[in-house]
């Protein structure tokens, strides 16, 4: 008895992150304009792109980890399978669009 409460324990705190879900995380909406901007608006925009692009390579590190677990359980289905790979695609998509907005804007930023 001693171990099987600790065991259901343990099982009912863990059960909710056996299915916690990947979270593509927000894109970062405007950048400063590179012609007027000053160098601590851009510094402060490099920094927060850096932020995005490291949650966004947690982002696609969840979802390879989900597929792998999905086909290494069997559990995987078709339905599941395209939500992962529709996932990924936008958050390809995010990260393109943020990179060429913040490459944009430092070129402004260096070509006055």
């Amino acid at each position: 008895m001693r171990f099987v409460v600790p065991s259901v324990l343990v099982f009912i705190l863990c059960t909710p992150l056996a299915h916690a879900a990947c979270v593509l995380p927000l894109p970062p909406l405007n950048f400063p304009d590179g012609a007027t901007a000053d160098s601590e608006a851009m510094e402060f925009s490099k920094r927060r792109v850096e932020r995005y692009l490291d949650n966004s390579a947690r982002f696609i590190k969840c979802l390879d980890t989900m597929d792998k677990t999905a086909i290494g359980t069997g559990r995987d289905n078709e339905e599941r399978r395209r939500r992962r790979i529709n996932s990924y695609n936008v958050g390809m998509e995010n990260i393109a669009k943020v990179v060429r907005g913040y490459e944009e804007s430092v070129e402004q930023f260096n070509n006055r």
